[in-house]
């Protein structure tokens, strides 16, 4: 028997810690005119802050699955919270902008074990026919913390310094971990399987290749490595195919794009993500690089369109349920 009676408040903790996590995800997007100038590094460096803590993230969840098979719920937010908390506390503490690049880094590595774990957990814990209004409230729980993100950074920012975002993610992160300790449960069993190691590098590659090459276009389409690195994202990605498709070990089920649900499904998540975080990252830079506006307008500008759109979140996915109940979407 596995222990279900602490779902809540399991959902509870691991919102909490996404919101956490996520929270600093593209918060630092508002303070880049001031990391700019007391680093001395131009936009396109400093974004890398953001950046790569996402690359980071992907990566990670690329193991989610495997992760999830092979330790427990209680493992795995231990180390996400310490990760997390470590990277948070060097990144508040940063002499220099590489030592702050690697601590976001670090603190990637638990937001990445995190956010899955929490979607997960809605699987587990939650009866079929509510799946989707607890989805519902999980996105709505990532959309809100995406909502606060620029206000947070902005506001944090202009009251204090970019250091207390750090601070602040620390503290929520070290009440989360705690809380994880007295209550965390089991909730299936664990299974010793292999992970795909090889897969797993080619895979991180592609993202890596794709990242940097797409970051290359503000130097032109005729730049050279711009288009070496898409060739060399290709290369790679047919490499991991053909891995993929040899393989017995456990990395990522293919099979899921011949549904054409889950193809379209995934297609338009990644143009809604793509164009959320653009906007989060152009806006705030536009309004106090061109504008002149300080931090705080910055940070304020993104947030009434982004709480109407976190608040659809739980509407949205019990219309989900209504139409699995009615057999509308099987």
């Amino acid at each position: 028997m596995y222990e279900r009676k602490n779902k809540n408040i399991w959902l509870f903790i691991s919102s909490i810690y996404v919101i956490c996590g996520i929270l600093t995800e593209t918060s630092l997007n508002v303070t880049f005119p001031t990391m700019m100038k007391q680093f001395n590094v131009a936009l396109d460096t400093v974004q890398w802050t953001t950046t790569g803590y996402l690359l980071t993230i992907a990566i990670i969840m690329i193991c989610s699955s495997y992760l999830n098979e092979r330790f427990t719920a209680k493992q795995l937010f231990i180390v996400a919270c310490v990760g997390f908390m470590v990277g948070s506390v060097i990144s508040a503490l940063v002499p220099n902008f590489l030592i702050l690049l690697l601590g976001r880094l670090i603190s990637a590595l638990g937001a990445g074990i995190s956010t899955p774990l929490m979607f997960n957990l809605v699987t587990e814990i939650i009866p079929r026919a509510k799946w989707g209004v607890y989805m519902g409230i999980a996105g709505l729980v990532v959309a809100m913390a995406t909502t606060l993100e620029p206000a947070f950074g902005g506001i944090t920012n202009f009251y204090l310094s970019w250091r207390w975002i750090f601070i602040f993610a620390t503290i929520i992160a070290l009440v989360v971990f705690i809380a994880v300790i007295l209550v965390i449960g089991k909730y299936h069993e664990q299974v010793k399987i292999n992970f795909d190691w090889l897969a797993f590098v080619v895979l991180a590659g592609v993202f890596i290749t794709l990242t940097v090459g797409v970051n290359q276009i503000s130097k032109g389409i005729t730049n050279p490595l711009f288009w070496l690195l898409l060739v060399a994202t290709a290369v790679l990605i047919w490499l991991f195919i053909k891995l993929s498709q040899r393989s017995t070990k456990k990395l990522l089920d293919l099979a899921v794009f011949k549904q054409n649900a889950f193809v379209w499904g995934a297609l338009a998540y990644f143009l809604l993500q793509f164009n959320n975080i653009g906007i989060s990252f152009v806006l705030p830079n536009y309004v106090q690089i061109v504008s002149h506006q300080n931090s705080l307008v910055g940070g304020l500008i993104l947030l009434p369109r982004s709480i109407i759109a976190g608040l659809l979140n739980p509407y949205l996915g019990s219309l989900y349920d209504k139409g699995v109940l009615n057999h509308r979407f099987i």
